[in-house]
């Protein structure tokens, strides 16, 4: 396990430090006076508002159980290289909800330094002879880097959270990271937009979620420490606009989540209990208001 944790270690830094050289090449290439205004070319705000139906039904989350009409929200603000994010919109897993500073930007490339929401709280509730009972998993938030990148209508984008607050305990190098990567195609005024992404977790998160110690397990739930895993996405959306403002978007997403998450006893009883579906898989209609 360790030498996993060090191969993917490897591989994030050798991205960041690709990513940075890129920024190093495209910044020598330019003249002095285009260095220039192209600092902090990011700042601004951009805020849109959906409304619509959406349908979700996921093996993990059960408050991601949706069936009807939902407000979405996406929005962005940037003021001399720190920014605010907040991503409720279907792609939301490509950005997490975050706060920091773009501290290197250029044609191509966006290099930041986040804190930011990596993964929601999760609750088990259930009785044992009698006797109501919990195992819950708060919230993570971590620290680290991410690189986008950006030619024409094609876009990467890499997370690494090597960070975490407190709220558990792993010797992992890197406890979250992402890979995500995109294209548009623009047919007349529709927009088709494709993404897939790979999302990794470390042991630690894992079991801080789903993991089942000594001490929780009894005759409903047994032990259970998990391995690290990867959970992969595709995401397809079909958009058109009604107006200048007014945005109508019908998407398709699907989530594969990892073995490490699926065979831990919370979600095995969670699914047959409920029926719980094995892959994630949300749909959505929208109207959305862009700003």
């Amino acid at each position: 396990m360790n030498y996993l944790h060090n191969i993917i270690s490897q591989f994030l830094s050798a991205a960041i430090l690709v990513s940075c050289n890129g920024y190093c090449l495209a910044d020598e290439s330019q003249p002095k006076d285009q260095q220039k205004s192209d600092k902090n070319s990011r700042d601004g705000y951009s805020l849109s508002i959906g409304l619509g139906y959406l349908n979700i039904e996921s093996p993990i989350y059960i408050e991601e159980q949706v069936d009807g009409l939902k407000l979405v929200i996406d929005g962005r603000y940037q003021w001399k290289g720190f920014f605010v994010e907040l991503a409720n919109d279907p792609a939301r897993d490509k950005n997490l909800p975050a706060a920091g500073y773009n501290f290197y930007s250029t044609e191509h490339w966006n290099l930041d330094v986040i804190a930011a929401a990596a993964t929601g709280r999760t609750e088990s509730n259930y009785y044992v002879d009698g006797q109501a009972k919990q195992i819950s998993g708060e919230p993570t938030r971590g620290f680290g880097f991410r690189a986008q990148g950006s030619w024409g209508n094609s876009i990467v984008q890499m997370v690494a959270l090597p960070y975490f607050h407190e709220d558990f305990r792993s010797d992992s190098a890197v406890d979250y990271a992402s890979l995500w990567v995109g294209h548009r195609w623009q047919i007349r005024n529709w927009s088709l937009n494709g993404l897939l992404g790979a999302v990794y977790k470390s042991s630690g998160l894992l079991d801080h979620h789903y993991g089942v110690t000594e001490d929780e397990a009894d005759k409903i739930f047994r032990a259970y420490e998990p391995s690290s895993g990867t959970d992969y996405t595709a995401h397809i959306d079909l958009s058109y606009p009604v107006s200048k403002n007014i945005l109508f978007q019908i998407y398709s997403r699907h989530t594969q989540y990892s073995d490490a998450a699926l065979d831990s006893p919370l979600i095995e009883l969670a699914r047959k209990w409920e029926g719980r579906p094995e892959r994630e898989r949300e749909f959505g209609i929208l109207l959305n208001y862009v700003f």
